[in-house]
């Protein structure tokens, strides 16, 4: 499910952005989200986080479908943090105790991951993969991630797809998942399986991507100079994100 809409995916203002500027611009956005320590910078990060998702235009269905799965572990975390870290008690259950500052700690850590990752979406999950490989290889990331980068997105869909035909083969065999040693020596058979199949299919395309010459590295265009737009950009993020951290050590 893409983060980006149906229609004018590309006139939006971020996507006139190099992509160096919107990594260097996601990396000082979660620094600074991390680095809030009051309920009022944490707050006022996730209002800004929410602020360049709607700059980004992004698709808010599909968004909160991805933090639908962030938030299933923040949930245990402020169920379980409260529990378990010594303070003064908000609530008793028999032996079990809330405790006011693993609450606050929790919600301290909530407010941070959200604004982390909304900020992320909005500015690098809104990038083609390619670009953002670009992007980050003209940063200086070794060569040997950017592959890995590339080659995860290109190929887990055909993964997938190979997973979702072995298991439809075991269901055609009357396999029926239940709570028993079976069952779990049959997902140890798929999982088996699903690696062997994975590895021929990674040497195929080897194979065929030598075939049209690939020397271990893929060409990339000259880097050209990041545009005031983008010098514009990062500076006001910088100088929003200062107010913020401002904000929150004097509140």
């Amino acid at each position: 499910m893409s983060l980006l809409r149906a229609t004018d995916t590309h006139e939006h203002f971020l996507a006139r952005l190099d992509p160096r500027s919107r990594i260097i611009s996601s990396l000082l956005a979660v620094l600074a989200a991390v680095a809030m320590t009051s309920l009022t910078g944490q707050i006022a990060m996730v209002v800004a986080a929410l602020a360049l998702a709607a700059i980004a235009d992004v698709d808010w269905r599909a968004m909160l479908h991805r933090l639908a799965h962030v938030e299933g572990f923040m949930i245990v975390l402020l169920i379980l943090l409260p529990l378990t870290m010594p303070g003064r008690a908000l609530i008793a259950l028999g032996p079990f105790a809330l405790s006011d500052a693993g609450l606050m700690r929790a919600i301290s850590i909530v407010l941070k991951v959200n604004a982390a990752v909304i900020t992320t979406m909005a500015l690098l999950a809104t990038l083609e993969p390619v670009r953002l490989g670009r992007g980050l290889a003209s940063l200086g990331l070794p060569a040997r991630l950017m592959h890995l980068l590339l080659f995860l997105v290109r190929y887990q869909s055909l993964f997938r797809e190979e997973g979702a035909r072995l298991m439809e083969a075991m269901r055609a065999r009357g396999f029926r998942p239940h709570a028993n040693l079976r069952t779990f020596r049959a997902y140890g058979n798929f999982t088996g399986m699903l690696l062997v199949r994975s590895m021929e299919r990674a040497e195929r395309v080897e194979e065929s991507m030598r075939c049209r010459g690939f020397s271990g590295k893929f060409p990339l265009r000259a880097t050209r100079a990041l545009s005031a737009l983008d010098i514009a950009f990062t500076l006001l993020l910088a100088l929003i994100l200062t107010g913020i951290i401002l904000l929150d050590r004097l509140a």
